[in-house]
């Protein structure tokens, strides 16, 4: 699991400079998702171009893009640094535009998951926990509804880092329904720009504009 994290950091934290923090994420040790669970938002194949916060934007990072290719209902990126296998995200759609995003290294099986939306070729991922996310949690599991509140019992949260790892399906559901209600806070989110290649150039800065994304060339 640990190599899982780091070698994703090494890609997604091409999207941010929180993902540095391995450890710091939400995992479980074993697939929670059903293999016939997933969603195709993005292109057939793409350029993921990373972007890094910037004052009240993001800029183009310094890293190079990395190309994805679509297999079924997941999506698949190969030869990457630090990596033996290749890369696979899934998307699983839960509602108010959003996605639950599941990345696995090859056939391990640990998984990372976060929160994802696309919109104007941009991705943006919530993919890291925080004090304020630790907050919350341990407040659903005082005052959430009775199922909430046993679902909750079966993630457990490190004191060094605030990372989660998840034990059940019906712990993945809870943090699903938090997220949706607002009432699970996460770190900024990291952000790529999707194009159809590498050959493509990306804008220098993007912005957000509630949901959608300005672009400055």
């Amino acid at each position: 699991m640990l190599r899982l994290i780091k070698t994703s950091a090494a890609l997604l934290t091409a999207l941010a400079l929180a993902l540095l923090l391995a450890g710091c994420m939400i995992t479980s040790e074993k697939p929670l998702l059903a293999d016939a669970e997933g969603a195709t938002p993005l292109p057939a194949s793409f350029a993921f171009f990373p972007y890094e916060r910037d004052g009240d934007g993001y800029l183009r990072s310094k890293d190079p893009p990395a190309t994805f290719t679509l297999k079924g209902n997941h999506y698949l990126a190969a030869g990457l640094p630090d990596m033996k296998a290749s890369l696979d995200i899934r998307f699983v759609p839960i509602g108010d535009d959003a996605y639950l995003l599941a990345a696995t290294e090859g056939e391990e099986p640990g998984v990372i998951y976060g929160f994802a939306r696309y919109a104007d070729d941009v991705l943006s991922v919530e993919l890291t926990p925080t004090e304020k996310t630790t907050e919350a949690l341990e407040e659903a599991r005082k005052g959430a509804t009775p199922r909430v509140r046993r679902a909750l019992q079966e993630l457990t949260i490190s004191q060094e880092t605030d990372g989660i790892t998840l034990a059940s399906r019906a712990a993945l559901d809870a943090l699903v329904e938090m997220y949706l209600g607002g009432r699970l806070p996460m770190s900024q989110p990291a952000v790529a720009y999707i194009a159809p290649d590498t050959s493509t150039t990306p804008p220098a800065r993007l912005a957000a504009d509630g949901r959608h994304w300005t672009s400055v060339p």
